[in-house]
């Protein structure tokens, strides 16, 4: 009897101290598990900062944004040069003179304008404009036909010879152009029977 409660006591104890390595290397793995985690994630912030940096582009996308900027370059026209015929007088107001001028220019209606800016500069050798201090409201262009819109301030009225040759010189320098075959001059949006006054002004003027 005594020897049976011998051998069960020593199964007990021998059954405890195998208890206690068990339960210390329990707890020395969840504290690795534990670091396993905290780098991991540790890992993942570093990712999420890695994905939000700016990257520098790439040599093909430099090139392809460097096409487009060259292609839209050449999108856009360049201008017009010509060389056209403007026509000034002489101090007695006697005949006109015709110089040569260069305009440029980008689209129809900026030829127009820029028509308008040849006959009113002065001439090369000091001739003034016949239409000197006269506003262009608006030019526009129908198929072969050229309406005017001038605004004409009493100190730019001429007297009727003067008035005659700033007409003569505005028909003569707006049909040279081969696309130009009528013009109406109005004055203020209307379409007045005199220009200063003077001479009788049609509706439209028609290239001879």
């Amino acid at each position: 009897m005594k020897r049976h409660m011998t051998t069960s006591i020593l199964s007990v104890m021998l059954a405890a101290a195998l208890i206690v390595p068990l339960s210390a290397c329990g707890a020395k793995e969840q504290p690795l598990e534990q670091e396993q985690q905290v780098q991991g994630g540790g890992n993942t912030s570093t990712n999420e900062q890695d994905s939000g940096e700016i990257t520098e582009p790439t040599d093909a996308e430099t090139s392809v944004n460097t096409e487009a900027e060259t292609n839209t370059d050449a999108d856009v026209p360049a201008p017009t040069k010509e060389q056209i015929s403007v026509y000034y007088t002489d101090d007695d107001m006697a005949a006109l003179h015709e110089q040569k001028s260069d305009i440029e220019y980008a689209d129809p209606e900026q030829k127009l304008a820029a028509v308008w800016l040849a006959i009113q500069a002065d001439g090369a050798n000091g001739e003034a404009s016949l239409w000197k201090g006269v506003q262009l409201l608006s030019a526009k262009q129908d198929g072969t036909a050229v309406t005017l819109d001038l605004h004409i301030p009493d100190e730019a009225r001429l007297g009727a010879p003067g008035e005659m040759l700033a007409l003569q010189s505005l028909t003569r320098t707006f049909f040279q152009l081969p696309d130009i075959a009528s013009i109406d001059v109005l004055v203020d949006g209307e379409a007045v029977d005199s220009l200063m006054g003077h001479e009788e002004l049609e509706h439209p003027i028609n290239k001879p």
